[in-house]
């Protein structure tokens, strides 16, 4: 039986590693092969270039409808499964009519076992995480991570291995939280690790791969402090090269952990979602409010970066308490805030409960809320914007370093700054953001009667620019400024004043480049 299992990934690039379908390509052996798609790409199209028996979908929220007309597009005579978090989530929205068999959970172990009945001319029966039309719901979920094959040291993902690209690196499964918008919220509560020896193994093959960044998928990397201080420690001394990025739980961090992460190239996300306890608790979000503020201060302390998420629409939150989440996030100072619609995911507690809870949402996915009894389709639309606004002039701008100084001279909130934005610079995506953030800030000053902050601002603005330019694209620019870099850089939102009376102008432009021991060096040149 010739098999060909095929991913959809979302672009090419950091986004083009398909980890799931590698994963039951490993486990069946050298039986299947991958075709890699991306969202961009005409299904029909891809349909029609794939010659086998049996097609494998790795099917997520965000190539559902690519996959729909895919399988449509596929000869009538190609048996399909399905599997993929999506599938896990919804199986009911499958048509196993069309569908040959559903994989549900991880399937590893499953898969090959339905394949194989298939092949004997069986329908797939009597198999955990195996569903056709007719069976009972069932999930898959292997016990001892010990048991399945490495995947990357078969080989299989070599050709995903590229130096520019993002590797997904799985350390852990299954999450002992409850959050109730998160697919995990209903899966398998025990924690299950791959063991160390595998993952030194594989950290070794990685660097050897010259491979330059890995995604940590890891649901709390920093739950087990013991597991994670011993991976931390040898991800320092094995991997300097390489650029990790962890998902952690701001509550668990400590001074011992976050300096640890502060000797390694690495980026934190943090769930925060909101900062309305009516929110987190009817979303089953415990938060340590004291502890979450404390560990999250200490690293803007020691300079990890991180960055915080923020989720529009979480039962009893309302447009205030949204915009007071926007605000409390950028107090901390993370290098991005990345904003959600609530998506109410079949097979989580608020995707089943959504009815009771009163959260009207599409059907379809990627289940995007439409209104609740606290947020309007208005609301929504205002906080869409202002999510809009702080992708692009905070995150996408790097404005954290100077945010303050901005929202001091503007005399508004980051929020605030954020709504404005957003409309000012509708239609002005494909536009430079710097050079954005300068005409948007500049006119704002000018209308506020400010103009003399102007060149304080801006060249607060240009330094940090030209820092951002030089860390993202390893090029040097020139910045030309009015004040001495190494003084501005230290510059208070409370010291504007002090600092113009103090320290007059003089016009000077700037080289900023990287010294060999990675330090920061600015050269007057003009």
């Amino acid at each position: 039986m010739r098999v060909t299992l095929v991913s959809c990934c979302y672009e090419e690039g950091d986004f083009s590693y398909p980890l799931g379908a590698l994963c039951i390509q490993n486990a069946l052996k050298g039986k299947a092969a991958l075709a890699n798609r991306f969202v961009s790409d005409d299904p029909a199209k891809a349909a029609r270039s794939i010659h086998s028996d049996l097609v494998g979908i790795s099917v997520y929220l965000w190539n559902r409808a690519w996959f729909d007309t895919f399988v449509a597009s596929l000869p009538k005579e190609t048996k399909v499964f399905a599997g993929g978090p999506e599938v896990t989530a919804n199986p009911g929205s499958f048509d196993l009519d069309r569908i040959t068999f559903l994989s549900l959970g991880e399937g590893e172990e499953s898969v090959p076992q339905a394949i194989s009945q298939l092949e004997a001319g069986e329908v797939p029966h009597d198999i955990p995480g195996i569903v056709t039309k007719g069976q009972k719901i069932s999930y898959a979920c292997p016990e001892d991570l010990s048991k399945l094959d490495s995947v990357l040291l078969s080989g299989l993902a070599d050709p995903f291995l590229r130096k520019s690209d993002s590797v997904l690196w799985e350390l852990t499964r299954g999450c002992p939280f409850h959050c109730g918008f998160c697919f995990e919220s209903k899966g398998v509560r025990s924690v299950r690790h791959f063991p160390m020896e595998r993952i030194k193994k594989e950290l070794d093959y990685l660097t050897k791969h010259h491979v330059h960044e890995i995604f940590v998928l890891d649901p709390t990397f920093n739950m087990d402090k013991e597991r994670t201080k011993t991976l931390l420690k040898l991800f320092i001394k094995q991997a300097p090269g390489i650029h990790f990025t962890f998902e952690n739980r701001a509550e668990l961090l400590d001074e011992e952990l976050v300096s640890l992460f502060a000797k390694l190239d690495c980026a934190l996300q943090i769930g925060m979602q909101s900062t309305n306890p009516k929110a987190l608790k009817l979303a089953g979000r415990a938060m340590n409010t004291e502890k979450f503020e404390h560990n999250v201060r200490l690293l803007a302390k020691y300079q990890v970066t991180f960055g915080l998420d923020v989720i529009i629409g979480l039962p009893g939150d309302d447009l205030k308490g949204f915009k007071k989440s926007i605000d409390d996030a950028i107090s901390f100072k993370p290098t991005n805030v990345d904003i959600f619609l609530l998506s109410l995911l079949p097979g989580t507690v608020l995707g089943d409960t959504a009815d009771e809870l009163h959260l009207s949402h599409n059907p379809e996915s990627p289940y995007l809320l439409v209104k609740s009894d606290t947020m309007s389709p208005s609301d929504i639309k205002t906080a869409l914007q202002i999510k809009r606004g702080c992708d692009l002039f905070y995150t996408k701008g790097q404005a954290w370093p100077w945010i303050d100084l901005a929202t001091t001279l503007l005399e508004c909130t980051p929020h605030e700054l954020f709504d404005a934005f957003g409309y000012w610079s509708e239609g002005k995506d494909d536009g430079d953001i710097y050079e954005l953030q300068d005409a948007f800030v500049k006119e704002a000053l000018l209308h506020l009667g400010k103009k003399k902050y102007w060149p304080l601002l801006g060249s607060v603005m240009e330094l940090w620019q030209g820092i951002a330019y030089l860390i993202e694209t390893g090029d040097e620019p020139t910045i030309t400024l009015f004040w001495d870099p190494n003084e501005l850089s230290s510059l208070k939102k409370d010291e504007i004043d002090a600092f113009l009376k103090t320290h007059p102008k003089k016009q000077r432009t700037y080289a900023i480049w990287m010294d060999e021991g990675g330090n920061m060096q600015f050269e007057a040149v003009g």
